[in-house]
């Protein structure tokens, strides 16, 4: 094996740095010893450490600002606080700072090795992400979007397609996949970078008010109107405008919408005026617009205009392999934005987080990172601290007879395994729960009728087994 693993010590007590490094010492490993942390922030460049051991009784400054220095002085830099006082706040405070882990001198040989092998874990998942961010960026210039999958890399090809025209897009995928995000890269990536890029939830309005944020109103046009008042399409005049949920809206705020796209102008509520726009169009939905067309919920002639170029945003649960990714990016900025350290996951609480169905996708990922981290607190997320759904899920991994793993072939299809058991459990749990009403199992699931009717038909289950007498 190869010099591959660099560790630099900072400590200006002879014996002690010379203590640890023999701890460390090991074929494949540089240690290093730095005297002062004048030196060993010059060694930083060097070196490129993948961890760096410090003491907290350095002269230079207090040990908790040394921590922050260093984190500071080199994004990702791995710090373990090595100290000799009694008092635990001041390994806490270094935490705080930033640091990995912190050790009481005499340092514990095993102890050592723990936080040695979590901060080289750490480091190299790291340094993963930060190449997977920099190849998602050079090849497509997306600051915002992470993937490795192929589905999604996919997508980001047919962003960078789209981004340069004025098509109008509709982006389809369930609740929590980025659909904002592709708009934003889509804007990002056009001439138009530099005009507005206005979103708008159509879901969150009534139908009297979802047509005044649009268009905007004349004074006195109804109640409360005390002035008039901008709507988004002239805001987002010569940038891109992004309608979200746009599956929810009226029969006739599609037909306003309609002429918008046709004619580029339209009318305030209360108006008589004119007003002209230059707005590009990113629309996007989690309903079945096919299906909602063919129910008369959805007007076919708009559906035509607004399918010019269709984007389809893979759920999570297809999209495994980005979990890993996802979770090391979520929660280091949540851990930045509370101040804390980034915990590690277990490795059994790994698999189930895995595993899981992910029914709220990327958004539902992120936010249970955040909870992660302050319920962790710089600790091990362990399966006491999974939802209770994904220990439910996980458990029945574990049942067993339960899962069936074939190690002669490759991973995908055990995956893809695994999410249609899933799948079926959880359908026949909903469909229990409302008594086989097709309509609430599926609002309740989130998604549409006809996707619930072909996943029943696809595991076999009978709607008239749920009904009551």
């Amino acid at each position: 094996m190869g010099a591959s693993e660099v560790f630099l010590i900072i400590d200006e007590s002879e014996a002690d740095a010379a203590s640890v490094r023999s701890l460390l010492t090991a074929p494949g490993r540089q240690v290093h010893v730095a005297r002062s942390l004048r030196e060993g922030t010059s060694l930083l460049d060097t070196l490129d450490p993948e961890l760096v051991l410090v003491s907290l009784e350095l002269s230079a400054m207090p040990g908790p600002r040394v921590v922050r220095m260093l984190t500071e002085t080199r994004s990702g830099l791995h710090v373990v606080a090595l100290t000799a006082s009694p008092d635990p706040s001041v390994a806490v405070a270094s935490v705080r700072a930033g640091a990995a882990d912190y050790l009481g001198k005499p340092v514990d040989p095993d102890r050592l090795e723990q936080a040695v092998g979590r901060a080289l874990r750490e480091t190299r998942a790291e340094r993963a992400l930060r190449d997977t961010q920099a190849m998602v960026k050079d090849r497509y210039g997306f600051d915002d979007l992470l993937s490795r999958s192929p589905k999604m890399l996919t997508v980001f090809d047919q962003i960078r397609a789209v981004a340069p025209t004025n098509a109008t897009v509709l982006v389809l995928g369930e609740t929590g996949t980025g659909k904002e995000l592709v708009a934003r890269a889509i804007h990002d990536g056009s001439p138009r970078s530099d005009k507005p890029c206005i979103s708008v939830n159509c879901g969150a309005f009534s139908e009297g008010l979802l047509e005044s944020e649009l268009f905007g109103h004349e004074r006195g046009s109804f109640t409360g109107a005390v002035g008039r008042r901008e709507g988004v399409f002239a805001m987002a005049d010569g940038g891109t405008l992004f309608l979200d949920e746009l599956g929810q809206t009226s029969l006739a705020v599609q037909v306003n919408l309609l002429r918008v796209l046709e004619e580029m102008s339209f009318r305030r509520v209360g108006g008589d005026k004119l007003v002209n726009v230059d707005v590009r169009f990113v629309a996007a939905t989690n309903t079945d617009l096919e299906e909602a067309v063919a129910t008369h919920r959805f007007r076919e002639d708009l559906y035509y205009r607004l399918n010019v170029f269709p984007i389809r945003l893979p759920p999570l649960r297809e999209r495994r392999e980005d979990i890993g990714v996802l979770l090391r990016h979520f929660l280091r900025g949540a851990a930045r934005e509370y101040g804390l350290a980034p915990p590690t996951i277990a490795a059994d609480a790994m698999q189930w987080i895995v595993s899981y169905h992910w029914p709220g996708n990327v958004r539902q990922l992120r936010a249970m990172c955040e909870r992660w981290v302050i319920v962790a607190q710089g600790g091990t997320v362990l399966k006491e601290m999974l939802p209770r759904d994904m220990v439910r899920a996980g458990e029945a991994l574990d049942t067993p007879g339960a899962l069936v793993v074939d190690d002669e072939g490759p991973l995908a299809p055990q995956l893809e395994r695994v999410q249609q058991q899933l799948e079926r459990a959880y359908l026949h749990r909903v469909l229990q729960r409302t008594g086989g009403h097709l309509q609430r199992a599926a609002d309740h699931a989130g998604i549409s009728r006809r996707t619930l009717y072909n996943k029943m038909k696809q595991y076999d289950l009978d709607p008239d087994a749920y009904r009551g007498p």
